[in-house]
């Protein structure tokens, strides 16, 4: 099963209005905007996805019982995008694209994350960015069974990675209206789509850090190429919902690992000199790969 939505159009900086003010409108405009039609779907029959290097401990074919699927606990990989070079001024900082060694990064935390069992997310929510795309796109290149998911790429992902206190909410909204539509989604061939128990968010500091933050009342500190995983356990009789989970009377989301790349930081961008080090630039870069957000800084990092 895939099934790819793109909404890419980036939103118009405005800057004068307050930070509820500018997501509401933000998050209007986005949300108005036509999808883009699902890929084509392959007509040969579904295979199951194993993890690399795992085989697989079914017949081909074979997908967990629904009840098995909703008995698994709800996960989050909240994923910062790798490093991406700002020496061209020509370009928007949202469209940026990632550096070598940001490609590499992003390859090195996808084999991590395959090693922690977290790689194979039913449902990919990732900002519109270009720096967002190549990381997510690194990552398949690694792990191929990425490119099953339901993948929807968002304007709004990168819009309120910037504002203050609204990318939690924002990230529970758009979570629940598209597992339900990935969950409802049957294949031309028939065959139902499974229950999306793991989501794969692939955006931006400062909300990046924030969710995770807000979801688990821990502090988070997530540089480029970073990934927190997060978990809420199921409920005993597989009642558990990406609602009813997000709601403040659930048990609450546990912080299992904040998973790095591993690799060396480079001395400098291979683009020249002047991009911040090899880290992602842009207002407020503290030159260590996390931008240090200061009053007024525009984008997101």
């Amino acid at each position: 099963r895939h099934h790819r939505v793109d909404r890419s159009d980036p939103p118009r900086p405005l800057k004068t209005m307050t930070a509820f003010a500018v997501a509401s409108l933000a998050l209007a405009r986005l949300g108005a905007r036509d999808a883009l039609p699902p890929r084509p779907r392959a007509t040969a029959a579904p295979t199951r996805r194993a993890r690399v290097g795992k085989p697989a401990k079914a017949s081909a074919g074979a997908e967990p019982s629904s009840s098995a699927s909703a008995r698994r606990p709800l996960r989050m990989i909240v994923l910062r995008h790798s490093d991406s070079c700002t020496e061209d001024a020509s370009l928007k900082d949202h469209d940026r694209p990632l550096t070598a060694w940001g490609r590499s990064a992003a390859a090195a935390l996808c084999e991590r994350v395959v090693d922690a069992e977290w790689a194979d997310p039913d449902l990919v929510l990732c900002s519109a960015s270009t720096r967002s795309r190549e990381t997510l796109a690194a990552m398949q290149a690694v792990h191929a069974p990425l490119r099953d998911a339901t993948t929807v790429f968002m304007g709004s992902l990168y819009a309120v990675a910037a504002m203050d206190g609204v990318t939690a909410d924002h990230l529970k909204e758009t979570i629940v209206e598209w597992a339900e539509k990935a969950e409802n989604e049957t294949a031309a061939d028939g065959v139902t789509a499974r229950a999306v128990r793991t989501v794969l968010c692939v955006g931006h500091n400062k909300g990046w850090e924030e969710a995770a933050g807000d979801f688990t009342g821990e502090r988070v500190s997530l540089k480029v190429a970073n990934a927190a995983l997060i978990e809420c356990a199921s409920d005993d009789d597989g009642s558990l919902t990406w609602a009813k989970a997000f709601d403040e009377s659930a048990s609450g989301w546990t912080l299992r690992a904040v998973l790095t790349h591993g690799l060396p930081d480079p001395g400098a961008c291979e683009a020249g000199p002047g991009d911040g080090g090899g880290q992602s630039g842009g207002p407020g870069d503290d030159g260590s790969g996390d931008e240090a957000w200061g009053e007024g800084a525009p984008f997101p990092a």
